[in-house]
């Protein structure tokens, strides 16, 4: 496990991105579960997923002067004039502005001056606006007044540029899959070149990048799952995330394909090409599961133990959290059965959770409930808000640690929320 990034799934197990809840202040598991039971949970969560490494692609190290041949041999422009200013931009923004962001507002130049043929009688009105929209993107604290002292020009000028500019960004964007190729040097077939670019997107921490790199891959690339995976951890909200993975699901079974499906079922896993479909599809279960859709996570953690049968991504351990939480009680003792010899936390809690489920308060359970213990004597603690969860996941996740057990307090969260008797029980047993 990783550490919380600002627009990951909360440790609370409320549902919500970390920045929008918890992010700032700590929070215990039994206060999580106590406020969300008998109430609506929150919306749902992006996942983060195991990631496809694509294969390296040669790059060009981005200079000014590689930025100037970019101008005059590779953009095609409408005016000499167009070029100039373009020229002119580099040097307006080569003391303060990194390379590839100098590249971004060329792009943004180019498309707008072929698209709107504008006249140009100040150089510093244009190269103004397109610096302002660039710092208010990347949070720069740049004013309309600090540009029009650097450029020369007046703010009202600026303002009239920025909205004409703006209104060409919402009907045709910053710049497409052509310009990032470019850019990156980038040739091959289409299946070569999105790889290349989620490489890309996968080495840098801009959000708006990312985005605009995973948008062309699935430019160049349309049937993209792990394109689609990066839209859905930069996405506004948890709906927008979700809708994302399930065009990425869609996706992945058109790359793949129907004969492809019915041939290989039983043993995805071990096809390297399956990978990002898996992980998508597991993805989406997860948001599935954190904005209230049980049913529909159990469907595609089911679809996920069909293809891969010896669950190597650990869908089992959500799908018994979501059989249990819907009362589906059979199903619950087969996943267990079948995993029998698991050794996790998740294993050994739920059975205990099944049998209160099935007989209430018995010797059984508690019985269950030492076993439990003995496998992981930590999750008590963080479930009963004893302990609290750190504002950082763990790297890394042992059998029997107490980063088992934040990693099952968090999955379990909605389900316990609907146990409280058990939870005053298990109370009851620490005295």
């Amino acid at each position: 496990m990783s550490k919380i990034g600002r627009n990951d799934l909360c440790p609370c197990g409320s549902g919500k991105k970390y920045k929008k809840c918890c992010l700032g202040k700590e929070t215990s598991a039994v206060e999580s579960i106590m406020q969300l039971v008998n109430k609506e949970e929150a919306a749902a969560s992006e996942t983060v997923a195991e990631k496809q490494e694509p294969v390296a692609q040669p790059e060009v190290k981005l200079t000014l002067a590689t930025l100037r041949k970019k101008v005059s041999r590779d953009l095609n422009w409408e005016h000499p004039a167009h070029e100039q200013l373009a020229l002119h931009l580099i040097e307006s923004m080569r003391e303060s502005y990194d390379r590839e962001l100098i590249w971004e507002a060329l792009v943004l130049w180019n498309g707008y001056s072929r698209k709107t043929k504008p006249a140009v009688k100040k150089m510093g009105s244009f190269c103004a606006a397109i610096e302002f929209i660039l710092s208010e993107e990347y949070g720069f604290s740049l004013t309309q007044a600090d540009l029009a002292a650097k450029h020369e020009v007046t703010t009202p000028t600026i303002s009239r540029k920025v909205k004409e500019m703006l209104n060409y960004i919402e009907e045709y964007g910053m710049g497409g899959a052509e310009e990032e190729l470019l850019l990156l040097n980038i040739s091959g077939s289409p299946k070569d070149q999105e790889q290349a670019l989620l490489q890309k997107a996968m080495q840098t921490n801009s959000s708006n990048r990312r985005i605009q790199l995973a948008e062309a891959a699935l430019e160049v690339y349309p049937d993209s799952p792990d394109a689609y995976l990066i839209l859905a951890e930069e996405a506004e909200n948890e709906a927008d995330a979700r809708a994302y993975l399930k065009s990425g699901m869609d996706a992945g079974e058109r790359e793949l394909g129907e004969v492809f499906f019915a041939e290989n079922k039983g043993h995805f896993w071990d096809l390297h090409e399956t990978r990002p479909y898996i992980r998508i599809c597991k993805s989406y279960a997860d948001s599935c599961w954190f904005s209230g859709n049980a049913e529909e996570a159990q469907k595609v953690l089911e679809h996920i133990l069909e293809l891969n049968p010896e669950d190597n991504t650990g869908a089992r351990y959500l799908l018994t959290a979501a059989y249990l939480y819907t009362n589906k009680l059979k199903k619950t003792e087969k996943v267990l059965e079948k995993f029998g010899n698991d050794a996790a936390a998740t294993v050994a809690y739920d059975r205990m959770v099944l049998e209160y489920k099935k007989n209430g308060i018995t010797s059984q359970l508690k019985m269950l409930y030492r076993v439990a213990r003995n496998v992981n004597k930590h999750v008590p603690g963080y479930l009963l808000g004893i302990k609290r969860l750190p504002h950082n996941l763990p790297d890394f996740v042992g059998m029997g640690d107490a980063n088992e057990a934040i990693e099952y307090v968090i999955v379990h969260s909605r389900l316990w929320t609907s146990l409280p008797d058990l939870l005053k029980w298990m109370l009851k047993q620490q005295d």
